[in-house]
């Protein structure tokens, strides 16, 4: 009796290890990729069985659960993000409902910045889902150029975009010193609380910058914010013995590396409910002896005396040369989440010697509206960025410079369809 027993379940357990093989050949052949779980995974518990049939009971369980949830699964393909661990990011169709979206941006345009500058406003018109308005303060001369490039740009693009063109304002007291603090106007970007009085949020950005993925989920970092906090920016640094402020800087900096404020999401109302220009004049006053690079380094010493007022987001949406100088990557996030954000600063991307980031760059100067980003911006990048010298610093980073956009081209074709 207790052999038969034994031999019955030896078969249920047989044709219950069949059963889930077979279902699960059927899942892999129709390339359904479950929300709650990922084919891996089901392929590892698949081959612990062998070693462990206690586990068929809860395998079944769950397989049966996903296959039942197939159709659905594949209606809401569309709502699948581009990196479901990642903060600040949202489905595609979750930004489509939300018609009163606008993204604002802000960037400021002094000297020979122009072209590049527009060039990153480019940069978020290509990738967007929905509406953007660009704030950008610049030298008087340039205001007529300025708008006509973007209004050239409002044309051919898909999604609204608006925009100001507005002259630079630093205040009446010291307005030249400001002016020519570090770089030309960068310090503008201090004051915008006080100018920009009837805008709630944005994100300010240096004009070395080029998105590599709808502006829309640097967006949702907003929603990160705790009670207290103002702004977010990234980290200056990922390592500390090729970090710059805690080995050289002269004043207050904030954490352990400081941060780099080429990217920073401004939540403007609760600026100006801080007081803010009065805690940055304060603050200039005291450290102005130790400021080298101007408006970051005021930041830093602002944030290190009010750390509460900010939030930090990882360093793939702010990737820089600096992270790959030394003969490795020392963004981790960037090799395993791809770049978001390529930040070329000190010119990398009008030079040779970071050739990357040079033809990321040229290929965005370049695109064309009517080609659409598969042929304009997908093709050329996965066809020539691998031929780069492998000398060069940062060559070993091109997969991650387009790991994000092939992410990207599932929600394209599926908007575009």
């Amino acid at each position: 009796m207790f052999l038969r027993f034994k031999l019955l379940n030896m078969r249920r357990t047989t044709i219950a290890f069949i059963a889930t093989l077979i279902l699960f050949y059927i899942i892999r052949r129709n390339n359904v990729h479950a929300q709650d779980g990922t084919m891996q995974q089901i392929q590892e518990e698949v081959d612990s069985i062998q070693a462990d049939h206690s586990q068929l009971s809860h395998l079944n369980k769950v397989i049966a659960h996903r296959s039942q949830k197939n159709d659905q699964v594949y209606e809401n393909r569309k709502a699948e993000t581009f990196h479901e661990s990642q903060p600040g990011n949202q489905s595609i169709d979750a930004i489509k409902g939300r018609k009163d979206l606008t993204v604002h941006l802000a960037v400021v345009i002094c000297g020979d910045r122009m072209e590049e500058a527009l060039t990153m406003l480019k940069s978020a018109a290509i990738f967007s889902f929905t509406n953007l308005h660009y704030h950008v303060l610049a030298e008087d001369h340039l205001h007529t150029p300025i708008r006509e490039r973007l209004k050239e740009m409002s044309k051919v693009n898909q999604n609204t975009i608006t925009y100001d063109v507005l002259p630079i304002q630093f205040p009446a007291d010291n307005e030249d010193m400001w002016k020519k603090l570090f770089k030309p106007c960068a310090c503008q970007r201090l004051f915008l609380p006080d100018i920009l009085v009837k805008t709630d949020a944005l994100i300010y950005l240096d004009t070395d910058i080029l998105f590599m993925r709808p502006p829309e989920d640097l967006w949702q970092f907003f929603d990160k914010l705790n009670s207290t906090q103002l702004a977010a920016v990234s980290p200056e640094g990922e390592d500390a013995p090729t970090g710059w402020y805690n080995k050289y800087a002269r004043h207050p900096y904030y954490g352990e590396l400081g941060i780099n404020s080429g990217i920073m999401l401004m939540n403007l109302t609760r600026m100006r409910k801080a007081n803010w220009n009065d805690i940055v004049l304060k603050l200039y006053q005291e450290y102005k002896s130790g400021i080298v690079f101007g408006d970051q380094d005021i930041l830093n010493v602002v944030f290190h005396f009010h750390p509460e007022m900010l939030y930090t987001f990882t360093c793939d949406w702010n990737y820089r040369p600096d992270h790959c100088r030394y003969g490795r990557n020392d963004c981790k996030h960037a090799d395993k989440n791809g770049i978001s954000l390529l930040h070329g600063n000190r010119q990398i991307f009008h030079k040779d010697d970071f050739p990357p980031f040079r033809m990321v760059y040229d290929v965005i100067h370049g695109y064309d509206f009517k080609v659409g980003v598969p042929k304009g911006i997908y093709d050329p990048l996965k066809k020539y960025l691998p031929m780069v010298r492998r000398s060069g610093y940062c060559n070993e980073m091109w997969q991650s410079m387009i790991a994000i956009t092939k992410k990207y081209l599932r929600k394209y074709k599926q908007q575009s369809s």
